[in-house]
């Protein structure tokens, strides 16, 4: 985000604010619960999207140093191993040894390793995951070759800072995956240079576009968020950007930005007057404040499941060395409570809503013309999807 994008979305919203007005669709949309509960459509989400889309996994300074890694639980059993090599290269790997599918290291493990041995009969991987030693090799599988029995590689690419890897592997990831207005959004957030505090994983008994919509839309903060997030923001005023694909930004006002129109233009400072959603395919959202950033890894489990990562990512110690100070770490901490109470409103309501989809008492849903950025998300998903729209929505 350069300075003049940064200078003309504060005016937006400003604009909106004095008009009453938020970022609105031209009509209501409805849709059919089916897409948040049916088997069927969770195996064609997986195939149109999961496996045909190249994905967002995380950011690549959550292995900042060679022989850093990262085991992620990921769609259909999928196990992926996220790993910076001694080369400075961040690899995506199946995590599964080559001789009897063992798995290297367990799911949302982390560390540092110059070799990965598999615990099961010790055949050794190097960081760039090649086979580097396995235990009397040559006399018990002579007519296999090392060189051939590397960990299974996905194809990966580095781009703003931010993972994403194919879990198809006879396609690739494209340079230019991303647009460069989003590109420039990863620069301002300094997505490079951010260090990770701490993680926690868990699962939420919800479908994964419940739970994203949650994240894009403002008209439940003043109910769902009355005692954390309201008293800070303007209601449900939001404006949103999509960059092509299931990308967007969405800008979510805090009473501070009323100030601006009584400062000098060179004092708007947009991390302090909003908070900054993006959505970097379906399976990463970051929520950029003042001081950190949260990347929310949302993997799919099934129709009505979701595994939840929440990462909080922030500056390095401000006095330049290795470690953060008492109150950089209290401030660290509390922040990364702070954003889980906050999701767990959401997620609370989530695991209601799948539940009361699944009843099949109401068969429908409903996307006020203020619920724009929604109306978004489930155009793009149709098309992504290849579905006929007029089949399964209707306009109101």
């Amino acid at each position: 985000m350069d300075r003049a994008t940064e200078i003309r979305l504060i005016k937006d919203v400003l604009a909106l604010k004095a008009r009453g007005e938020t970022q609105y669709h031209d009509t209501v949309q409805t849709h059919s619960t089916e897409r948040y509960i049916s088997a069927q459509w969770f195996a064609r989400e997986k195939s149109q999207i999961f496996r045909a889309q190249p994905l967002a996994i995380g950011a690549a300074n959550e292995v900042p140093n060679p022989g850093d890694y990262l085991a992620l639980d990921w769609l259909d059993g999928v196990s992926l191993l996220m790993v910076r090599g001694e080369d400075n290269q961040v690899r995506v790997f199946a995590n599964a040894c080559r001789h009897r599918n063992a798995r290297l290291v367990a799911n949302g493990e982390s560390g540092c390793k110059k070799k990965f041995v598999c615990p099961y009969h010790a055949w050794t991987y190097g960081s760039q995951g090649n086979l580097v030693g396995a235990p009397d090799f040559e006399r018990g599988f002579p007519s296999l070759d090392k060189q051939n029995l590397g960990l299974i590689e996905f194809p990966s690419r580095v781009i703003g800072g931010i993972v994403f890897v194919h879990l198809n592997r006879q396609l690739q990831v494209p340079h230019d995956l991303l647009a460069e207005e989003m590109l420039s959004d990863m620069r301002y957030l300094d997505m490079e240079n951010q260090q990770v505090y701490k993680r926690r994983s868990y699962v939420v008994k919800a479908n994964w576009k419940i739970l994203l919509e949650g994240g894009i839309e403002a008209y439940h903060f003043n109910v769902a968020h009355k005692n954390t997030l309201a008293p800070f923001f303007l209601g449900n005023l939001s404006t949103w950007q999509s960059f092509g694909g299931l990308y967007m930004r969405m800008i979510l006002p805090k009473k501070p930005i009323l100030e601006a129109p009584n400062l000098p233009e060179v004092q708007w400072d947009m991390r302090k007057m909003a908070n900054l959603i993006y959505i970097l395919s379906p399976t990463v959202l970051l929520l950029a404040q003042p001081d950190n950033i949260s990347l929310i890894r949302m993997v799919p489990l099934k129709a009505g499941e979701t595994r939840i990562e929440e990462v909080l990512l922030v500056d390095g110690p401000k006095d330049g060395g290795d470690e953060w100070s008492a109150d950089e770490l209290k401030m660290h901490e509390t922040n990364h409570n702070l954003v889980n109470k906050i999701l767990m409103e959401d997620w609370v309501l989530g695991e209601t809503i799948q539940t009361n989809m699944h009843s099949g008492v109401v068969s429908e849903i409903h996307f006020g013309r203020f619920e724009s950025a929604l109306t978004w998300l489930h155009d793009e998903y149709e098309r992504v999807m290849d579905i006929n729209p007029t089949m399964i929505a209707r306009q109101a």
